[in-house]
């Protein structure tokens, strides 16, 4: 008795829930690394206004971070800005802080990342 075992219908079901699989974690991947680059833009621009902070005003930076956060869509006011400046030590500080909720799985799940950038730079040559 021979007996065949037919297995490419099963082999092509395996394959388009591996290839759904894919799409989705990469589809949901791309959620959680717009966050993160959210949050490395603010930091940058934070760090780059801290480090010019000795030719602008405290009231320019923190406009200019408030528009930034603005242009990325961050829940931050000037009032979420901390600014330091300390001139004894010619060091420029900037903090905020912020929560960013993202909804996995087409709501299924929803998961809080909390942010707290901060740039310390020198402000002046000695």
């Amino acid at each position: 008795m021979r007996m065949t075992a037919n297995n490419t219908g099963f082999s092509k079901w395996k394959a388009l829930i591996v290839l759904a699989m894919l799409v989705i974690g990469f589809s949901e991947g791309l959620k959680l690394l717009d966050v993160y680059l959210d949050f490395e833009r603010m930091k940058d621009t934070m760090e780059t206004k801290a480090s010019v902070a000795q030719v602008l005003k405290d009231e320019e930076i923190r406009n200019d971070l408030v528009a930034k956060a603005k242009d990325l869509d961050l829940p931050l006011t000037g009032e979420s800005f901390i600014l330091d400046r300390d001139e004894q030590r010619r060091k420029m500080t900037i903090k905020t802080a912020w929560d960013t909720e993202v909804s996995y799985l087409w709501g299924l799940y929803v998961h809080t990342y909390h942010f707290e950038p901060v740039a310390v730079e020198n402000i002046g040559g000695r």
